[in-house]
């Protein structure tokens, strides 16, 4: 039998628990020709480390040693593993059933998809759902977030861009996608505020050589003023790297970069 300090053992004494119940709402772009907003939810939950069930299986179980309870529970996954290796499905208790499904699509009839492991609950274990409140339910606000601004011909990030020369943004969100999206380099003022003219900024033109949702990469336009000081506007719909677009148009204004010849 395996013991507690096998390496291959169960569980795993380094794990924390992680998270606390939450509810994060997040506008639904999905919904189209709707007069009013949905909202979908995401869950954040106290996380019950295989210590922490061990604990609790041990209190549960007086009479019976933890290395013992720890072999049970090594035992368990081990077959559960070696079924679902074999294509079978295997009903874990009362709780439901893991079993192997078939993900993605397939680019001919006879194709041959992708393969998984879902697990599908019983009632009695759905059941337990109705019994938890949630506490907190607040709005999380679609954002872009750039954390680095480079020079790609200087590979330097210190606030100065050479004229016409490539630009790369890197952070989150980032894909420039949907109606009325793009980048414009605008004006700021000497506190580094860009100016709300739209009339004084100048449009990235031309295709990005990279669009992603965690980097841009693109031709700083012509005729920006040289020692000039300007901030990046950034306005996309994007949904990561979906092709449907959000309802609404994100923005979101760079810090302030000089210009150099």
């Amino acid at each position: 039998m395996k013991s507690l300090e096998n390496d291959n053992s169960f569980i795993d004494l380094r794990e924390s628990a992680q998270g606390r119940v939450s509810v994060k709402l997040h506008a639904s772009n999905l919904v189209k020709d709707s007069d009013s907003e949905q909202y979908y939810g995401k869950v954040a939950r106290v996380t019950y480390t295989n210590q922490n069930i061990l604990d609790m299986m041990a209190d549960e179980l007086p009479d019976i040693s933890v290395g013992k309870i720890t072999d049970v529970m090594t035992a368990y996954t081990t077959i559960i593993q070696r079924i679902l290796a074999s294509g079978g499905a295997a009903r874990f208790g009362n709780l439901g059933t893991f079993y192997i499904a078939a993900k993605g699509l397939t680019d001919s009839q006879t194709g041959k998809p992708a393969l998984t492991v879902r697990f599908t609950a019983d009632e009695m274990l759905l059941n337990a759902a109705q019994n938890v409140t949630i506490m907190e339910s607040s709005l999380s606000e679609p954002k872009v977030t750039v954390d680095r601004i480079a020079d790609v011909v200087r590979n330097a990030s210190d606030g100065t861009l050479t004229g016409g020369s490539s630009v790369a943004i890197e952070g989150s969100g980032l894909r420039i996608f949907g109606q009325d999206s793009g980048v414009w380099c605008a004006p700021t003022d000497g506190d580094g505020n860009c100016t709300t003219d739209t009339a004084q900024w100048k449009e990235v033109d031309g295709s990005f050589f990279y669009n992603t949702p965690s980097k841009l990469l693109f031709t700083l336009p012509q005729g920006l003023a040289p020692d000039g000081s300007y901030c990046f506007v950034l306005r996309t719909r994007c949904l990561g790297y979906s092709k449907r677009e959000r309802k609404s148009l994100i923005q979101t204004v760079t810090q302030s970069f000089k210009v150099t010849a």
